[in-house]
C-alpha cells in the first residue's frame, strides 16, 4: 500500500486478524514502522485490512462447513468509534469489501481519511465483517448513526423467518482506545483482532458399521442449544496459525437464549447414509458398508467386476465444473457453524449416534475431550442473562462448553476441497477369473485419488505421495476416522481457528 507523503499525518490500520495501527504527531517527521514511509500530522487515515481467502464455496448467507480451514467470504464490513459516554462519533463502511479493497498479502486492504480528528479522551472501536444476506438481524449495528448511543453487549438473533437452524459465520471485535495528549503527539501503535463469533462442528467418517442393512443415518447430538449471540467480551488475539492460539486461546460461551430441546438433544447433524451409498450393502461380510461391490446394485453406474458403491453428494452435475468440496470414497461428511452454548453440569455434551431408517438408534458413543485437551480444567466464561460470568465447576472430558471460534471436528479435514477425485470410471480389469477381491477403484489418470484399502502395501512407495502406485492422501490434510470397532474418536479444535483439542469416544 502506498501512503502520501503529507506535513501531518495520523493513520490508522485496523486488521480482520490483523493490527489496527495509529500515528500522529506534532510538527516531527515520523516514520510508518510497516510502510518505512514518512507521514506527518492532521490528517487521520485508517488503513483497514482484512484476511478474506476463500475458494467460492459458498451458499445463501455465507460459507458453509466443510472442515477446518482457516477462511471466510465476508463481503461487508462496518467500523464504529464510540467515546466514553457510548456515543457513537464515527462510522465507515464497506458495501463491496472486494472490489473497494485491494489485495494485501492474504486478504484485502483500503485506506480512508477521517473527516474530523479524535480528540484526547476514552473511545472504544468496534467493528464487524459479515455476509450482505445475512441471516442474522444485524440492525442493532447497522442502523447506528453519529451521535446515536451503542449498546454494549448488544444480543443478535436470527432474523423473523428465517430457516437458518443452527448459526453462521461472524466476524466481530472491538478496542479500547484512551488517547493522552501524549498519544496525539508522539503516535502509537494498537492492535484489534475480529475473531470469529461462532463455533463449529463436523463429522467425518468412514468403515461404517453395516448392522444387518439397517444403518440410514449418522448423527451428532449435543445437550444444549443456543439461539442468539452476545456481542462483546472480544478476545484480542492475533493468531499466528491456525489452531496456533496455545495458552493464549480464550474459552467465552458468547451464546444466549437456550432452547428447548426435543428429546434432550440438539441435532446439530444428521447423515442420511442413501446420500453417499447407492446401496447399503455388505458384500464381503466385513460387518461395513462396502464403498465397492462386485454385483450391480440397482442406480449403481458402472460395469464389470469392480463397482463404485459411493457418491459424493456435493458434486456438482457440471462435469467441468472443479470447485466443490471432494472426500475419501467411503466416507460421509456433515458439518455446520454453531452458536456457542455452554455445558449442562453432569451431562455428555457430545454424542455420535447410528441409526435406523425410523431414528431408532443402533449404536451410540460418547465423544469426549482427551484428558490432556487445552479446555479440560479451564473455567469457561460465559453471558449469565444480564452479565459476563465463570463456571463455579471446570471443564471436564465427558461435560464442557462448545465456545467461540473453536471447531469440534470428528475425523481429521483442514481443506474443503483435498483435491481427490474419488468418482472415476471404473478401471474394470477385462480378467473375469481375476481372484484379487474388489477394491475401491483409482482413477488412472489421477495420482491423488486415495485407495484406502492398500495403506501400507509394500510395492508403494511411502515417501511419495504423487505415485500412481501411492495415491493415498496425506492425514494432516484427510483422514476421516474410522468407525469400525474403535473405542476412540479424534476431535481436534483448530481454525485461525484457535486450538486444537484430542477427543475420545467410549
Amino acid at each position: 500500500t502506498n501512503y502520501k507523503i503529507m506535513n501531518k499525518k495520523f493513520i490508522w490500520g485496523i486488521t480482520l486478524l490483523g493490527a489496527l495501527s495509529f500515528y500522529s504527531c506534532s510538527n516531527e517527521t515520523v516514520i510508518d514502522s510497516e510502510t518505512g514511509q514518512e507521514v506527518g500530522n492532521n490528517e487521520q487515515i485508517l488503513s483497514l485490512t482484512i484476511l478474506n481467502s476463500g475458494n467460492g464455496l459458498t451458499s445463501r448467507a455465507g460459507r458453509p462447513m466443510y472442515g477446518t480451514e482457516a477462511k471466510q467470504t465476508i463481503n461487508k464490513v462496518r467500523l464504529w468509534i464510540c467515546d466514553s459516554n457510548n456515543k457513537v462519533v464515527y462510522i465507515k463502511d464497506y458495501s463491496d469489501w472486494q472490489s473497494d479493497s485491494e489485495s494485501y498479502e492474504n486478504g484485502r486492504m483500503a485506506n480512508f481519511i477521517l473527516d474530523n480528528r479524535l480528540t484526547a479522551g476514552s473511545y472504544t472501536v468496534y467493528a464487524i465483517g459479515y455476509d450482505s444476506n445475512s441471516d442474522y438481524d444485524l440492525t442493532a449495528f447497522t442502523g447506528l448513526t453519529i451521535e446515536s448511543t451503542y449498546s454494549p453487549n448488544t444480543i443478535i438473533a436470527k432474523k423473523s423467518g428465517s430457516s437458518m437452524a443452527h448459526g453462521e459465520e461472524f466476524f466481530a471485535g472491538s478496542l479500547p482506545l484512551n488517547l493522552s495528549d501524549s498519544d496525539i503527539r508522539k503516535g502509537f501503535k494498537k492492535e484489534v483482532v475480529l475473531n470469529r463469533q461462532v463455533a463449529g462442528a463436523y463429522i467425518y467418517v468412514n468403515e461404517i458399521p453395516y448392522m444387518s442393512g439397517s444403518s440410514r443415518y449418522i448423527r451428532l447430538v449435543a445437550s444444549a442449544k443456543n439461539e442468539k449471540l452476545v456481542f462483546g467480551n472480544f478476545a484480542n488475539i492475533d493468531i499466528a496459525s491456525n489452531g496456533g492460539a496455545g495458552t493464549a486461546a480464550k474459552f467465552v460461551v458468547n451464546g444466549t437464549s437456550p432452547a428447548t430441546l426435543t428429546g434432550n438433544e440438539y441435532e446439530i447433524c444428521k447423515i442420511d447414509l442413501q446420500n453417499w451409498f447407492y446401496s447399503i450393502s455388505d458384500e464381503n461380510n466385513d460387518g461395513l458398508i462396502d464403498a465397492t461391490v462386485t454385483t450391480d446394485p440397482s442406480g449403481c453406474q458402472y460395469s464389470g467386476l469392480q463397482g463404485n458403491n459411493w457418491k459424493n453428494p456435493y458434486k456438482p452435475t457440471d462435469p467441468n465444473s472443479t470447485d466443490y468440496p471432494t472426500f475419501r470414497r467411503g466416507s460421509v461428511f456433515g458439518g455446520e457453524f454453531i452458536i456457542p452454548f455452554a455445558k449442562v453440569a453432569g451431562e455428555q455434551t457430545l454424542k455420535l449416534q447410528l441409526l435406523d431408517s425410523s431414528s431408532q438408534e443402533l449404536l451410540s458413543w460418547n465423544i469426549n475431550l482427551s484428558s490432556t485437551d487445552q479446555q479440560v480444567g479451564k473455567t469457561v466464561t460465559y453471558w449469565n442473562n444480564s452479565s459476563w460470568g465463570s463456571f463455579t465447576s471446570k471443564d471436564d472430558k465427558n461435560s464442557y462448553s462448545l465456545v467461540r471460534n473453536h471447531v469440534y471436528g470428528i475425523g481429521n479435514r483442514t481443506m474443503d476441497n483435498p483435491g481427490w477425485n474419488p468418482d472415476p470410471t471404473d478401471p474394470d480389469t477385462g480378467n473375469p477369473t481375476d481372484p484379487k477381491p474388489p477394491v475401491d477403484p483409482i482413477d488412472p489418470t489421477d495420482p491423488s485419488d486415495p485407495d484406502p484399502d492398500k495403506p501400507t502395501d509394500p510395492d508403494q512407495d511411502p515417501t511419495n505421495p504423487t505415485d500412481p502406485e501411492n495415491p493415498n492422501p496425506d492425514p494432516d490434510v484427510d483422514d476421516p476416522e474410522s468407525l469400525d470397532n474403535k473405542q476412540y474418536l479424534i476431535i481436534k479444535v483448530n481454525d485461525n481457528w484457535e486450538i486444537i483439542h484430542d477427543m475420545e469416544l467410549e
